[in-house]
């Protein structure tokens, strides 16, 4: 029995007015083995996806997932995560930080805690490799095979740290044909972008891939303490696959791949908080929201930034930013009779150090030099998985993980000692080391030919130890005090469960609808924020747990001229970890509250006749903290009814492609828009703390690709309309600035590409 699309009938009841009358026209489902062989029909083509660890395709899985492949990506231009921010429906990346420390947040989950321990609350993972450290989840962006978004908890078969979702990339494989590309590109601020990859057959079984990537550009910051640009980019990375196909039962790839950025990419600029006439006087006043985002304040020390342009400023040091990454994967597929065995086993090797102005001005309050650190992670992963065998397929699992990260941050404040008691900097250094083992199982039923049963567990046991010293000391690092202010030693680990219940209905073919139960965790951990704090490094924080509740409904219409997909959703947190950073200069991450998340999304795609391509997603968000309150030196701040970080109130985006064929080849134009609703980068929902408003933007392309799509070449334009939008903000109370962080301004260009 070959399975059908599915829902429940009361969800189907809740959603069929949604769907055109179409529905009941459309043809038989397709094969879940494979994509349908329909490329040059002139319709969708089916997606396929491994969302569920199996083959299947995108319409048939009870999951909201959104999935672009190779020719997706490629005419996107995505170089990066942050890139997904365009198509995906309530996903936002920000990667202020440049390759160093991506914040992504989905549905409104996300973490906004920069030190080198923070995790994303979205898993990331390469080729099925979990990647834990931020550092390295930008690198491989490049020769994608796709790229699979799961929104909501993915606790039974991604585990921890994927109670907003699951983002995973999957290189493209080296086949039994030669073949490749070379792409390069020019464009504005000198940029220079080159990328190639080759297959190459070595025998009949055996194949490789060679795949590399060059990002080279200048700043578009102004420093006039210098005269030079900053938030450059100069970025490298490269892959090497080796594919052993000695059978068509077993499938084995080898993954060697590395990147390094070097870089000037955590230039923010100043924004003062202060009264300058009551500072004078000795009186600190914080201004109006209306005051500080008009600039009219000044820092501790008396600092106004004069520089009305957002991509102007004064800075105080050369900063730097620069990441080397290594992996290996080894990945393999064995049919053993009428299942399949499969072994992921990762290495992964990420080091940073980071040299931050840390009030972007040249009247240095502090600065923070982020490590030298070093992450060094091994996984491995075994599943033993049956092979789509009609009414009942399953699923076993196990997984175990082991990280040690050493990290040495020094953080200078000589110039504020006076407000420290005559200490002028802190010396920290820690090494924590994190084991992790799971066990999970997943089964499919088909209760009728119609009605299909998900069930699914995974039990988490993890173990968490850190070694962690604070040193106060003047400006040369000789420690003021006779002994370290803190040495801690401290242990942890928790056991928790998550897993998922679905049920799927086929209302008609092509038309599915479902709903589900799913139960995530993010993990727990230690303060490592807590550089000049004894009692909150001291602090362990608890895992937090998340139960959504979720119905939606897949359609494929309009003889497959139309995709249409929505889904609806309900979030109940418990333990919800808060990143805090204090007035007080202090910074720690708390279990502060519960917090309730509603939201729709939608996704469509069209093909309404055979030259045009549309796409459209929108998502809109409630979310509101519960029961959050805080005591701030005996004064209580009660923060319930606030909205979540991060959490905009509406995003949409609209991309659309038209081709004009002539005898040559195709003439192509396309354009993609996005709109996101105002985000607060603070739980205290202040409005001096946020994106001051919705922001938007606007990427389009035009070229022309022969008729053998051997050869491309485009030009290109991204924030075309030169939008100012704010993506961050870091309040630092205790010496009256911010850090404001803005977009790119536009940048355009032109690429040739050569496919052989």
């Amino acid at each position: 029995m070959r399975r059908k699309l599915h829902a429940t009938l009361p969800t189907a009841a809740l959603l069929a007015a949604l769907l055109p009358q179409a529905a009941q026209a459309q043809a038989d489902d397709q094969d879940a083995a494979a994509p349908q062989a329909d490329a040059d029909d002139g319709r969708l083509d089916t997606i396929v996806v491994t969302a569920q660890r199996r083959v299947e395709p995108l319409q048939e899985v009870p999951i909201a997932v959104s999935a672009l492949d190779a020719n997706r990506i490629r005419e996107a231009g995505f170089s990066d995560v942050e890139d997904l921010t365009s198509t995906v429906p309530n996903l936002n990346v920000s990667a202020l930080w440049g390759s160093s420390n991506p914040k992504i947040f989905m549905r409104g989950i996300g973490n906004n805690n920069f030190n080198q321990t923070a995790e994303s609350k979205v898993a990331v993972y390469l080729d099925q490799v979990y990647l834990s450290a931020p550092s390295g989840q930008l690198f491989q962006m490049f020769d994608l095979d796709r790229i699979e978004v799961l929104r909501g908890p993915q606790g039974t078969l991604y585990g921890k740290n994927a109670t907003g979702g699951a983002i995973s990339v999957y290189s493209r494989l080296p086949d039994d044909e030669f073949e490749g590309y070379a792409r390069a590109g020019y464009g504005n601020y000198d940029a220079v972008d080159l990328e190639a990859a080759v297959t190459v057959p070595m025998t009949d079984t055996l194949s490789a891939r060679f795949a590399g990537t060059w990002t080279k550009r200048d700043g578009y910051v102004l420093d006039l303490g210098s005269g030079e640009y900053v938030n450059d980019a100069d970025q490298w990375a490269a892959r090497a696959i080796l594919r052993w196909q000695p059978n068509a039962g077993v499938d084995i790839a080898l993954n060697f791949h590395g990147g390094a950025s070097d870089a000037t990419n955590n230039n923010s600029v100043h924004r003062g908080l202060f009264d300058a006439g009551e500072l004078a006087q000795g009186n600190i006043v914080r201004l109006s929201a209306d005051e500080i985002v008009g600039r009219d304040g000044v820092d501790v020390l008396g600092y106004r930034n004069p520089n009305p342009d957002p991509y102007v400023n004064t800075y105080g040091v050369d900063t730097f930013g620069k990441v080397d990454l290594f992996g290996i994967s080894l990945v393999g597929d064995f049919d053993i009779g009428n299942m399949t065995l499969t072994s992921v086993s990762g290495y992964e090797r990420s080091e940073r150090s980071v040299l931050q102005d840390g009030n972007s001005a040249p009247s240095t309050i502090f600065t923070i030099n982020w490590g030298p650190s070093t992450f060094e992670s091994i996984s491995q992963e075994l599943r033993l998985a049956s092979q789509n065998d009609g009414g009942f397929n399953w699923l076993l699992g196990v997984f175990a993980f082991h990280e040690k990260g050493e990290v040495e941050n020094f953080y200078n404040l000589a110039s504020v000692s006076f407000a420290l008691g005559g200490i002028e900097a802190f010396d920290q250094a820690y090494t924590q080391e994190t084991d992790t083992l799971a066990a999970f199982a997943q089964t499919n039923f088909a209760l009728t030919d119609r009605l299909n049963l998900t069930l699914g567990g995974r039990i988490n046991y993890e173990k968490r130890t850190i070694d962690h010293q604070s040193f106060a000391t003047n400006e040369a690092g000789v420690s003021l005090l006779p002994g370290p202010l803190f040495d801690l030693q401290l242990d942890e680990s928790w056991t928790e469960w998550s897993g998922r219940a679905a049920l799927d209905y086929e209302i008609a073919p092509d038309v599915m609808a479902f709903a589900s139960i799913n139960r995530g965790f993010t993990s727990g951990g230690f303060n490592t924020g807590a550089f000049n704090d004894p009692v909150g490094a001291e602090r362990v924080f608890d895992p937090e747990t998340v139960v959504s509740y979720e119905v939606g409904i897949k359609s494929t219409l309009l003889d497959r001229r139309l995709r249409l997909n929505v889904t609806g959703f309900i979030y109940d947190y418990s333990d919800l970890q808060v990143f805090t950073f204090t007035p007080s200069g202090l910074q720690f991450i708390e279990n502060a509250s519960n917090a309730r998340v509603e939201g729709v999304e939608i996704e469509i795609q069209s093909k309404p006749f055979d030259n045009l391509e549309l796409g459209a997603s929108a998502g809109l968000l409630s979310s509101e903290y519960r029961d959050f309150t805080r005591d701030l030196g005996g004064a209580t701040e009660d923060l319930s009814g606030n909205r979540l970080i991060g959490a905009p109130n509406t995003q949409f985006n609209i991309v659309g492609k038209y081709s004009l064929p002539i005898s040559p080849g195709d003439i192509w134009v396309r354009g993609d828009f996005t709109y996101t609703g105002n985000r607060y980068y603070d739980e205290r929902e202040l409005e001096e703390i946020s994106s001051e408003g919705a922001t938007t933007n606007l990427n389009a392309s035009i070229g022309f690709t022969d008729a053998g799509e051997r050869f491309e070449v485009s030009a290109w334009a991204r924030n075309l309309t030169d939008e100012v939008n704010i993506i961050d903000i870091l309040d630092v109370g205790l010496f009256g600035y911010q850090n404001v962080w803005y977009n790119m301004p536009r940048t355009y260009g032109f690429t040739a590409e050569y496919r052989f």
